[in-house]
C-alpha cells in the first residue's frame, strides 16, 4: 500500500513539473513573438472591435473656440480630458461610436461658446455647426454616433 501512494506521489509530481514547464515555455513563446503560437488554439475568444457585426471606426471631429478670449477650455470624451484650446482656437478630436463629448468652463464667470466646425465622413452626430454654451459648467455637446 506505502509503494502505490509513493509511485502515485512521483507520478503526480513529475505530472506537475512537465505541465508547469510546458506552460512556462507557451508564455515565453507568446510573450516573445505573438504569432508564433496560432490565435485559434489558445486565443478561441479573441477581443475584437465590433460593433453590430462591423468594424468600430474612429471618427475625427473639429471643435472651434468660438470665444478666443478664453482658452483654457477643456474638452472631455466619456468624462476625461482630452485637450483644451490653449495653443489653438480649434482643436481635432478622435471620437468612437456612443463616446460623449462635454465642454467643461468652469474656469469663468462668462459664456464660452464652442461650435463643431467639421467632422469626418463617417460621423452621423453631432452635426456640424452644432454650437454649445457654457456659463461656468459643464455641458453635454453630444454623444458620438457613426455610420
Amino acid at each position: 500500500m506505502k509503494s502505490a501512494f509513493n509511485l502515485f506521489e512521483k507520478v503526480l509530481f513529475l505530472l506537475l513539473i512537465i505541465s508547469s514547464s510546458v506552460v512556462l515555455i507557451i508564455q515565453f513563446l507568446n510573450y516573445s513573438n505573438d504569432d508564433l503560437i496560432s490565435s485559434s488554439m489558445f486565443n478561441e475568444y479573441k477581443i475584437s472591435s465590433s460593433y453590430n457585426g462591423e468594424s468600430i471606426n474612429k471618427g475625427v471631429i473639429t471643435l472651434k473656440n468660438m470665444t478666443p478670449n478664453y482658452k483654457e477650455v477643456d474638452v472631455l470624451v466619456n468624462g476625461e480630458y482630452v485637450c483644451d484650446f490653449t495653443n489653438d482656437n480649434e482643436i481635432n478630436i478622435y471620437v468612437y461610436h456612443n463616446d460623449i463629448i462635454e465642454v467643461d468652463g468652469t474656469k469663468y464667470n462668462n459664456k464660452v461658446q464652442i461650435k463643431v466646425m467639421g467632422i469626418s465622413k463617417n460621423v452621423d452626430s453631432p452635426k456640424l455647426d452644432t454650437i454649445t454654451t457654457t456659463l461656468q459648467s459643464i455641458e453635454i455637446l453630444g454623444k458620438v454616433q457613426l455610420k
